[in-house]
């Protein structure tokens, strides 16, 4: 009895929270804001500048209700409607479908598989027989029984090295015999990585579909990635070009120097050939898998501490000794997931979350073939008569939009007629009034038009399906209007129209003037008997210069000072020492001193002070125009409030203040 209670409280709670978010907390003349776009707005925003400016809940609805004034007014002036506005608009819209278009838990599940693959290297050897994407039927049969024959040979005992040297269309591996050498995750194209790290070592894995043709592989080793290693060097050139007899014997005897315990970075300065390095002691840039030499990146990552040498080995280049600086692993997936993340949406993997969104609409949206339909028309095609009279629909689906939810077979026919045309000429094939679409390549039309249009309609049903993208996409839309009427109204009239600043300036002038202001030096030092010396020298007449070098001319270190232009009296953020100049000159007179300071003694010297007064309009410019904004800001909002009258409703505000 207590469980059913518990859960009708629980029920009762939720659908009051539902029915208050739907109520309007106020309007804006007559568009109403809900509760429901307001505690989004403010959950979101509520903490930015907290620590500056912070807000209170009252606060920040005043702010909002003005920012909604704001949107009033461009709305009002069509600022909605116009060409610039729409293109930017509609850039960011598309970029902001693009996460809530696609299935996040295979899309979580893509990025965790790719940091899991971060953490080992793998070495493999392949056969490749080059296919194009959009080839035909009979052709894909063609080469996948050859690379099928090929693997037969394999499973018989034949060389793996062998037949990649002498068939695989891959030229620049097939000369090794396949061998791809070592790579990671992004390194190769997904079908092709997702079968390398998902075989066992030496396992022979294909045939594998991928968009340059049929391979088979064979995986030669894993081990732990290389991630990333700093590492410096010493280099002695010895190359094909030019040979370098001493070459070895030099870097030899560099390399017992060093175990004799020889500093390694004199040894770099006096000795390295790698002058790009010298000057960081033969640092190289941070490296990671395949970005040195083979020997070099070998060399580096078999050294086990910061500090450890390796022995002298040779590269194309010539001979080095590496000595490791740091090594960084894999960063935690945390660290990783946002590049991670950013990487998959450009790459072919991404399609894996795309296609798992399109089943589960084609379940939602009921999705179904009218098979007798589909046949209808593929013979049509296939013997190219016309179609123009079938007017059936291939596909339905369920729709919120006037006048689409289905395919038909007009439709179809057109797309699947319009693809062979461009099929054709990407082969350089005649093209001119293709009549007759065989079914195989008419029926790989109608995916990509059910995907599209079934992508269409999740697109329209989003704003109203998500709260959350509703507000975002509402968020850019009315950022971008406020933003641009404020710029015109407020930042560029006060910035660009110069009789009005200097209009502003004359009306307020009083608001700008100088407190005094001082020039002069503070000297610094330990010793009170030279701060004595230095105060009588000042006050005598002895130029400042003159008396800073006497001092310091036996002892550099006796005297120091801190020259002042024109510190102002009760400028903000002054430091102890410009304080103390401030304070002094204050007193009105020229040499003050000495005085106590920071376990020494100081000497102030005022060369010039000048009296309090007006400022110029130069001298003021950046506050002058922020004045003027504030206020050009005010006279708007005061516009706005009469002409986009706000009415809160606060008996719902007093509800909601419990949730903010």
């Amino acid at each position: 009895d207590s469980i059913m209670k518990k859960t009708l409280y629980t029920l009762l709670f939720i659908a009051a929270g539902m029915q208050l978010s739907a109520q309007t907390l106020f309007t804006v003349g007559e568009k109403p804001i809900s509760v429901q776009e307001f505690l989004y707005v403010y959950g979101k925003n509520k903490d930015i500048g907290n620590q500056i400016d912070p807000k209170t809940p009252e606060e920040y609805l005043g702010l909002y209700m003005a920012f909604k004034q704001k949107v009033a007014e461009a709305e009002a002036l069509g600022r909605d409607t116009l060409p610039a506005f729409l293109t930017e608009y509609n850039t960011y819209y598309r970029q902001l479908l693009k996460p809530y278009l696609t299935d996040k838990m295979v899309d979580e599940g893509i990025v965790k598989e790719a940091y899991a693959r971060m953490g080992t290297d793998i070495r493999a050897a392949h056969i490749m027989l080059d296919l194009p994407e959009n080839a035909l039927p009979e052709d894909t049969a063609k080469v996948f029984k050859q690379i099928m024959a090929i693997r037969d040979r394999l499973h018989r005992g034949e060389s793996f090295e062998t037949i990649a040297r002498q068939q695989s269309s891959d030229n620049y591996s097939a000369v090794n015999g396949g061998d791809l050498g070592y790579f990671n995750v992004f390194n190769m194209v997904y079908p092709f990585e997702s079968a390398c790290y998902k075989a066992e070592m030496g396992q022979l894995v294909g045939p594998v579909r991928t968009q340059y043709g049929y391979h088979l592989i064979k995986v030669l080793d894993k081990r732990p990635a290389r991630y990333r290693m700093t590492a410096a060097h010493i280099l002695i050139l010895d190359t094909e070009e030019r040979p370098n007899l001493d070459a070895a014997k030099k870097i030899q005897d560099l390399y017992q120097s060093l175990v004799d315990g020889e500093d390694f970075n004199t040894l770099v300065r006096k000795h390295s050939e790698d002058q790009s390095s010298l000057s960081r002691g033969g640092q190289l840039p941070a490296f990671g898998l395949n970005q040195m030499l083979p020997e070099f990146e070998d060399a580096a990552f078999a050294l086990g501490a910061d500090g450890d040498l390796s022995a002298p080995f040779q590269t194309k280049l010539g001979w080095h000794i590496v000595q490791r600086v740091s090594f960084e692993a894999l960063p935690a997936f945390e660290r990783m997931q946002g590049e991670l993340t950013g990487k998959i949406r450009r790459d072919e993997r991404s399609n894996a979350s795309k296609q798992a969104f399109l089943a589960r609409l084609q379940g939602d949206y009921q999705v179904q073939t009218d098979q007798a339909a589909l046949n209808q028309v593929l013979k049509a095609l296939e013997k190219g008569k016309s179609t123009d009279k079938m007017t059936k629909p291939v596909v339905t689906f369920e729709s919120k939009r006037a006048g689409a939810g289905m395919i038909t077979q007009q439709e179809f026919a057109a797309r699947a007629v319009d693809a062979e045309t461009r099929r054709r000429e990407s082969l350089n094939e005649r093209a001119e009034n293709i009549k007759k679409v065989s079914p195989a390549q008419a029926y790989a039309v109608l995916q990509p038009m059910m995907e599209a249009a079934l992508m269409a309609e999740a697109e329209f049903r989003l704003p109203t399906e998500n709260a959350s993208f509703r507000f975002l996409a509402q968020e850019y839309r009315e950022g971008i209007l406020v933003f641009d009427l404020t710029r015109e109204r407020v930042w560029d009239a006060a910035s660009q129209d110069s009789a009005q600043l200097a209009n502003y300036f004359v009306s307020f002038q009083d608001q700008y003037q100088w407190n005094e202001r001082f020039t002069g030096s503070v000297f610094t030092t330990s010793n009170e008997k030279v701060a004595k010396k230095a105060s009588d020298q000042l006050r005598r007449g002895v130029p400042a210069e003159k008396v800073l070098r006497v001092f310091n001319s036996k002892d550099p270190l006796a005297m120091a000072a801190q020259d002042y232009n024109h510190l102002e009296a009760g400028a903000v953020n002054l430091n102890a020492k410009q304080s103390l100049f401030v304070t002094s000159g204050q007193s009105h007179e020229k040499v003050i001193g000495p005085i106590a300071y920071e376990g020494g003694f100081a000497v102030v010297y005022v060369s010039e002070a000048q009296a309090a007064g007006p400022k110029t309009l130069q001298e003021c410019r950046g506050q002058v125009i922020t004045d003027l904004q504030k206020a050009l800001e005010d006279q708007w909002l005061d516009y706005l409030g009469h002409t986009y009258p706000a009415d809160v409703d606060h008996s719902v505000w007093m509800n909601i203040q419990k949730e903010l």
